[in-house]
């Protein structure tokens, strides 16, 4: 028996396939949208991961690099000790700074600084022998730098409130209770007197003497009662000529109208440095810092060290 299928029903039919393909082709397109997206978020995911490990990578090989300045810098004071560990001065191999010097995907730079060539600020601590010279110098720098009164009292009461010139037992009953400071912050300075003092000053682990060779310009100059502009620099170009290697030779150096001054805490040689190293590897950039203590004749000590 034949059955007769109306073309109403066929078209029905026919319909509803196509709809069926349709919905289907549109669930494998979500499905292929959906595969792609994931396939993009692991890439990106993938490229960031890379990305984040190549960035600690390189900083972890820029700290390497600039850790590895501040050892060189150790060989250097310990190959100049083994020639002349007496006189400290600007024309030796560690005074001269190392200029960015490239290699391959970066570079390496860095710089040593005599901080005995700047005011100790704990040469004022009861303990020091030079405390009253070196208040002295430390007035005439801050008249030279127009501190105010109001930041020069700042500076001096951590220190003299401890101490009596002319009544040395009035002193604190136990000198070494009072203790160095570390940090110039703690002095806690207004922003501007700080400013201008923090070229000239440090604060060393104990009290030191004051190096000629290499003071700068101001602190130099307080080292006398009073002295021309014109004789300070008479005193510079002798001593960028040939250092002096001796308090003695200093003396005989001297311009003729400059007689007199204190000698207590001054010398020509240093223990103290500051090592700045800078490193690049790619991007990334890392710098290493190390206040250094040189003894004749040993391996120089790392008194503190930072690697950022």
């Amino acid at each position: 028996m034949k059955t007769t299928i109306s073309a109403t029903m066929k078209r029905t039919v026919k319909k509803h396939i196509l709809s069926h393909r349709g919905g289907a082709l549109i669930v494998a397109m979500l499905v292929a949208a959906l595969a792609a997206a994931v396939a993009v978020t692991l890439i990106v995911g993938e490229q960031r991961w890379l990305s984040s490990v190549e960035t600690q990578r390189d900083h972890a090989q820029a700290q390497a690099l600039a850790d590895a300045g501040v050892r060189m810098a150790r060989h250097i004071f310990f190959q100049d000790m083994q020639h002349d560990s007496t006189v400290v001065h600007l024309k030796e191999s560690w005074a001269f700074p190392l200029p960015p010097t490239p290699f391959e995907n970066g570079f390496v730079e860095g710089r040593i600084i005599d901080l005995q060539g700047r005011f100790n600020i704990n040469n004022l601590l009861p303990t020091s022998g030079t405390k009253r010279a070196d208040v002295e110098r430390l007035n005439r720098l801050i008249l030279q730098l127009e501190i105010n009164s109001s930041a020069q009292q700042a500076l001096f009461s951590y220190y003299l409130a401890a101490i009596d010139f002319d009544n040395p037992s009035a002193s604190l009953a136990n000198p070494s209770a009072l203790p160095p400071l570390f940090d110039l912050s703690d002095l806690a300075l207004p922003a501007a007197a700080m400013s201008k003092l923090a070229p000239h000053l440090v604060a060393l682990p104990e009290p030191t003497s004051l190096n000629i060779n290499t003071a700068e310009r101001n602190t130099l100059k307080a080292v006398f009662a009073n002295i021309s502009d014109d004789d300070l620099n008479k005193i510079l170009a002798e001593r960028d000529n040939r250092p002096f290697f001796s308090l003695a030779d200093f003396r005989r150096r001297l311009p003729p109208d400059v007689r007199t001054f204190n000698e207590e805490g001054l010398g020509v040689n240093s223990r103290y440095f500051l090592v700045t190293v800078r490193a690049r590897q790619g991007d990334a950039r890392a710098q290493a810092q190390a206040l250094l203590r040189r003894d004749a004749k040993r391996w120089p000590e790392i008194v503190w060290k930072t690697v950022e």
